[in-house]
C-alpha cells in the first residue's frame, strides 16, 4: 500500500460503535454496583435483627433469673417483678426504672450495658405485668434502633409462672 492511500478493505470499530460498546459497559457496572450496596444494606439489617432478637432474649432471661432467684433465698416466687417498664443489665437482679437510654457495648467483653463502652444505637424496654390470676407474669422485651433514619423495633413476649 502507498504512503497516503486508504485501504477501504481494512475493517475496525467506528466510533459510533465504540462509544455505545462503552455505554453498555458502564449500564452494566451500575447495576452491579447498586445490586452490591443493596446487599450489604440487607446485611446490616440482617445483623441488627440478630442483634436485637439477642438483646431480647437476654432481657427475658434476666426477668426469669429473678425469678428463680427469688425462689434459692426462700422469698415470694414475683419478689421485684412489679408491674412497669424496666432497664435491665445481663449481670443485675435488680430492675431499675426505664429511662430511654441506649444500650452501650463493652469493646473488651462485647456485653451491653448502660454505663461503659460505646454507643450501640440500640434501647431496650423490658415490660412486667402481673396478670389478675395471681400465679403468671407477662415480661415483653422490645429492642428499638435507627438505620438511614428509619425506626425499626423487634420484640418478644414470655409468661413466669409459679410452678413451684
Amino acid at each position: 500500500m502507498k504512503p497516503g492511500k486508504l485501504n477501504k478493505n481494512h475493517k475496525g470499530f467506528t466510533l459510533l460503535e465504540t462509544i455505545v460498546a462503552v455505554g453498555v459497559i458502564t449500564v452494566g457496572l451500575v447495576a452491579v454496583l447498586a445490586l452490591i450496596n443493596s446487599s450489604l444494606s440487607y446485611v446490616s439489617l440482617i445483623k441488627d435483627r440478630l442483634i436485637a432478637a439477642y438483646l431480647n432474649s437476654e432481657g427475658l432471661e434476666v426477668a426469669r433469673n429473678i425469678r428463680d432467684n427469688n425462689w434459692l433465698q426462700s422469698l415470694n416466687w414475683n419478689n421485684n417483678l412489679t408491674d412497669g417498664d424496666y432497664n435491665i443489665v445481663y449481670n443485675s437482679l435488680s430492675l431499675s426504672s426505664y429511662a430511654d437510654t441506649e444500650l452501650w457495648i463493652d469493646a473488651s467483653s462485647g456485653l451491653y450495658n448502660y454505663s461503659s463502652g460505646s454507643p450501640s444505637g440500640f434501647k431496650r424496654k423490658v415490660s412486667i405485668s402481673r396478670l389478675p390470676n395471681g400465679y403468671e407474669i407477662q415480661v415483653i422485651s422490645a429492642v428499638t434502633w435507627q438505620r438511614k433514619g428509619i425506626n425499626y423495633t423487634n420484640s418478644a413476649e414470655d409468661h413466669l409462672f409459679n410452678w413451684k
